[in-house]
């Protein structure tokens, strides 16, 4: 038997994700995904929230943000949803069971603010970037600007 939670909440440090989220904001150049030909040119500055073996944010910036500047070759700097750094089995829950990449535009205005206002004013108080996902696909950010046990 296939059963979906409801929502399902992912909880993202907000000093970690300001570090990439103004990566996006800095560089001059975006990327989509291979498979996206069909979005606007020229690309926005956004977060991508992508779920494989575990379920992170990362910039769409362009060059990419290296985890260790030192090593050229080495990995992306990635902020992990609290509890969700390695493998976790997801298809009993709203985010399902496929890989994915979801490009969150940091510039879109939602009722007249954008997401990147919205990160530094609550990034100056500390606490949690909270993408809350629906059954069907959709989801929703919000923040939470109590102290995160989370922030390294």
């Amino acid at each position: 038997m296939n059963v979906r939670m409801g929502k399902f909440e992912l909880w993202f440090p907000l000093r970690q994700v300001s570090v990439i989220a103004e990566h996006a904001m800095a560089t001059t150049e975006h990327s989509w995904p291979a498979f996206a030909d069909d979005q606007p040119d020229p690309v926005p500055p956004a977060l991508v929230w992508k779920k494989d073996q575990g379920t992170y944010l990362l910039s769409n910036g362009t060059p990419r943000q290296l985890a260790d500047p030192a090593e050229p070759e080495g990995a992306t700097q990635v902020v992990y949803a609290a509890g969700y750094e390695d493998h976790f089995d997801f298809s009993p829950t709203a985010v399902g069971g496929d890989d994915f990449a979801e490009y969150i535009s940091l510039t879109k205005a939602h009722d007249g603010i954008t997401l990147i206002e919205m990160i530094r004013y609550h990034t100056a108080r500390g606490g949690l970037l909270i993408l809350t996902v629906y059954p069907g696909g959709t989801y929703g950010i919000e923040f939470s600007s109590a102290a995160s046990p989370f922030d390294r």
